[in-house]
């Protein structure tokens, strides 16, 4: 299907000037030609007939705060005359012109903003209503002197001020980011509301909480964090200031659940979703589509939707009652190139390849360096960076050892010393420990990242690539979709990401990250490519339109999840109910209604059938096990399995010798890994002989073991002998074994053990919060919320406030309890040069995060305590109040 959108040539813009950042300060208006909404056949005519409420025509519906339209619009003068004659006619149409609302001139139109079929409505800028002290504070911190026109006219447009949901649609790159902050800024300061940000992996909201965090303090606001195991849900009831939540897919999920169950969803008052595409992502786009139903049908807030890689846009637009921004701008020019063999293509705006040059390989290095790399890459380095997208891991690790030892030994004392400070600081997290290959790469300024690392070792990487100390990253796809780390050059080393042909979402998102506003003053892509079948394919891709982004809500286990949700929290009690809010979803818009009631209805039984929910009287209602269910936030699917080995492990017993027990209890079911059948059955035969019993009444005897040993196995996720394996591993972890020694030991990855935790985690938090419903699993309740916190830690007991902090683990705890920093509240009240001083290899921005991010943490803890305190009925306001303050001291 060919996209909506017709891009923006250059060609088609004469009146186009651009500045050396790229900036365009003029364009005619001309040149864009409004869509014709996909909706509705209302014509796009200047003149239009509506009420005079509607004299301004949001795409969706205003938003209202005790009863009351609130607008935070400027009517002009001829609108305030025509809404005083509407007052006196009553409910009769006006005939209205469609104007600006400010005689200013106006900024030229450089989006697509038609979708809704009603016309923009600019106004005087405003920076978003962000009062003069704030914009002038928010500039500062930004360190930006002006906006692109194409953001000046967004932050114009009446519809997004007074609430309107909006997609904005723009290339990487574009300035979308500054959008969102704006508008953030706006419900916080103004008007006094919570926001959720929702990010789609963990590594990019740890990235995000540290750019947001800067605000805290000026702005006088909170950011709060809500991955893997961090967040508290419901959250903290915040006094005196309003909250960001920067969320992954799954826990802004959570969270929203969680102020519908507590009644607290008025005060969310703007969800932004970046990368919207992820809609489209299976599971995760499913959850993703469930959290954005439920705030629309239960919330009144504003949705901003933002990604770079859209297409049916028009479907999206519907199911969310948005209109639609979008443009090609980029601030700085991108280059596509194509090497196949010895020759380099341009890649046109129609996606075909132009020829370019002949190139003129080095035959001593051809031998070494069949695809050229070293090539593509002298004249770029050392002076600016480059990105090198390999198809896998392993291929990552190979391509840096291959350009480090192909650079020249003068290429090692540039950075010389930040670089081997890099190094240590590597060292320091992983117990005196770094890859051979790594630390050679990094001394070359070279480095590789992947999933294998560990997130300290990716974070150190990122940070020596950002501050030019290295030059080159080797990384697999997951960095195109992942932390900010703009480059020079982007080179695509084979259009493959593992083993199936690069996708044209992910080919956008990888030269993306080419020439980055703020940082060069031009970008390009090389992808490498071989003539044959892989080239041909490769064409097919450039040529092909975007593909679509369907629902995921299709699948069983997402739509009976969205369902038992909906049960759960008494938001539907009634098929007529169901089917009201299934409409309003993705798959609502994209499937026929005679085909999803019919799902829907299929999906009802099946619940009914898994005893999840009960009808009493044409009123739904859910079930004790849909309760757990919902309550731990486990797919129905699993839910009988997980009851059922739940009750069949308690049923035998509990051993509290050691941990494993309930270390296999909280084993996740999804996480795979290759098993060393001997080493198996070595750690089994280790065991005590109390857990080897309790395992053999659980099915699980040393001579099924054997059985395996025999026979090779590959064992299904899930399986209670691969999730008995996974339980060894973690239990090394718990008894504070090198993480290094234990990778090594089982022949997996540190990022992998490192990834598995996290799992284990979050089964263990799930496996809580299902036990808190069945009151069969008692036992549970008690004893799993201690097990969790000493398994995210796995230190010291006097270690562990300390690692709270951000930028602290283990080997930086023990050095700040050994300086005397024995708890929170020293480091919140530290001095960054003191600090420096008395930690060695310490410098001035981990200092300044460390002391900045123990604030943090003392501030939620009065929080939390102030709302326990406000629960059991202290007015605090009246307790903090000067003249009682004083009256205590007398008394």
């Amino acid at each position: 299907m060919a996209p909506v959108t017709t891009p923006l040539r250059r060609s088609n813009i004469p009146n186009r000037t651009v500045t050396s950042s790229g900036r365009i300060l003029s364009c005619s208006p001309r040149t864009v030609q409004p869509f014709k909404s996909p909706f509705t056949s209302s014509s796009t005519s200047t003149t239009l007939k509506r009420s005079a409420l509607e004299a301004v025509g949001p795409a969706t519906p205003l938003r209202e705060e005790n009863g009351a339209v609130r607008r935070s619009l400027r009517l002009s003068k001829e609108t305030e005359d025509a809404r005083d004659v509407s007052k006196k006619r009553g409910d009769e149409d006006v005939e209205m012109k469609s104007q600006p609302l400010d005689t200013s001139p106006e900024i030229p139109s450089l989006g697509k903003m038609y979708i809704s079929g009603d016309a923009p409505i600019n106004g005087p800028f405003t920076f978003g209503e962000l009062p003069e002290n704030v914009r002038e504070l928010y500039k500062e911190k930004r360190k930006i002197k002006d906006l692109y026109d194409w953001q000046k006219e967004c932050l114009s447009d009446q519809r997004l001020l007074r609430g309107s949901n909006v997609i904005i649609c723009l290339p990487t790159g574009a300035g979308k980011t500054l959008i969102a902050e704006v508008l953030m800024l706006r419900e916080l300061l103004v008007r006094k509301k919570n926001c959720i940000l929702v990010l789609p992996y963990v590594a990019i909201v740890q990235e995000k909480m540290t750019t947001l965090s800067a605000f805290e303090e000026d702005f006088e606001i909170c950011v709060e964090q809500y991955a893997a195991s961090v967040g508290r849900l419901p959250p903290i009831k915040r006094r005196k200031r309003n909250s960001i939540f920067v969320a992954t897919i799954e826990k802004a999920n959570m969270l929203v659940n969680s102020m519908i169950e507590t009644g607290r969803m008025d005060s969310i008052g703007l969800v932004v979703v970046d990368e919207m595409h992820m809609l489209g992502e299976g599971g995760r786009g499913a959850v993703l589509e469930q959290l954005l139903a439920k705030y629309m049908f239960k919330g009144s807030g504003q949705i901003v939707g933002m990604s770079a890689t859209l297409s049916n846009i028009e479907e999206l637009a519907k199911y969310l009652k948005a209109y639609v921004y979008t443009t090609n701008f980029r601030p700085i020019e991108l280059e596509e190139r194509v090497k196949i063999g010895d020759v380099m293509y341009r890649v046109d705006p129609g996606g075909h390849l132009i020829h370019d040059k002949d190139l003129q390989p080095n035959p001593i290095l051809a031998k070494r360096d069949p695809d050229g790399l070293v090539m593509l890459l002298q004249d770029v380095v050392p002076q600016k960076s480059v990105i090198i997208f390999c198809p896998s891991r392993q291929n990552c690790e190979n391509v840096c050892r291959l350009i480090s030892g192909l650079f020249p030994k003068s290429v090692r004392e540039l950075h010389k010393e930040k670089r081997e400070a890099v190094i240590r600081q590597i060292q320091e997290d992983s117990d005196g420990r770094i890859c051979p290959v790594l630390e050679s790469g990094l001394r070359y300024g070279i480095a590789y990242h992947h999933s294998g690392l560990t997130a300290e070792e990716r974070k150190h990487v990122e940070a020596a690539f950002q501050d030019q100390i290295i030059c080159i990253i080797c990384a697999t796809s997951t960095l195109a979709a992942g932390v900010n780390l703009p480059a020079r050059r982007v080179i695509i080393k084979t259009p493959l990401v593992g083993r199936n042909p690069l996708g044209k979402a992910q080919y956008l998102q990888m030269i993306g990250r080419a020439g980055r506003a703020g940082f060069d003053d031009k970008g390009d892509c090389v992808t490498i490519v071989r003539d044959g079948a892989e080239e041909r394919t490769f064409r097919e891709m450039l040529l092909s339109p975007m593909l679509r982004c369907e629902s995921s809500l299709g699948e069983e286990s997402q739509m009976a999840s969205f369902v038992l949700d909906l049960i759960s929290m008494n938001l539907c009690k009634s098929m007529e109910d169901l089917q009201h809010v299934i409409s309003g979803t993705l798959l609502g818009v994209q499937k026929e209604p005679k085909e999803v009631f019919a799902f829907l209805e299929k999906t009802v039984a099946c619940l009914k059938n898994e005893k999840m929910i009960d009808e009493d009287q044409e009123h739904y209602k859910a079930t004790t096990l849909g309760s757990a269910t919902f309550n731990a936030s486990i797919p129905p699917t699993a839910a009988q399995q997980i009851n059922s080995d739940l009750t069949d492990n308690l049923e035998q017993g509990i051993v509290l010798s050691s941990h494993l027990h309930l270390l296999y209890t909280i084993s996740p079911y999804e996480v795979a890994v290759d098993i060393n059948w001997d080493l198996f059955h070595c750690e089994y035969v280790k065991l005590p002989q109390c857990e080897k019993d309790l395992l053999a009444k659980m099915r699980l005897p040393e001579s099924r073991i054997f059985q395996h040993i025999v026979l090779r196995s590959k064992l299904e996720t899930g399986d209670p002998v691969l999730r008995l394996y996974i339980a060894l591993i973690m239990q090394k972890i718990w008894s504070q074994e090198p993480l290094w020694k234990v990778a090594e030991q089982f022949a997996v990855t540190r990022g992998w053990i490192q990834s598995t935790l996290q799992s284990t985690i979050a089964q263990a938090s799930s496996v809580a919060r299902f036990s808190e419903k069945v009151t069969s699993l008692w036992s549970l309740k008690q004893l799993l919320p201690d097990l969790v916190k000493k398994l995210s830690d796995c230190a010291k007991q006097e270690l562990v406030p300390l690692l709270q902090i951000d930028c602290v683990k283990r080997g930086r705890a023990q050095q700040l309890y050994t300086a005397g920093y024995k708890n929170v509240n020293a480091i919140a009240c530290a001095n960054i040069n003191d600090l420096m001083a008395k930690i060695e290899h310490l410098n001035a921005y981990q200092a300044k995060k460390m002391i900045s991010s123990a604030s943090t943490v003392i501030r939620d803890q009065i929080a939390e305590k102030e709302e326990e305190l406000e629960a059991l009925g202290l007015n605090l306001d009246v307790w903090s109040d000067p003249l009682v303050t004083n009256s205590r001291k007398k008394l």
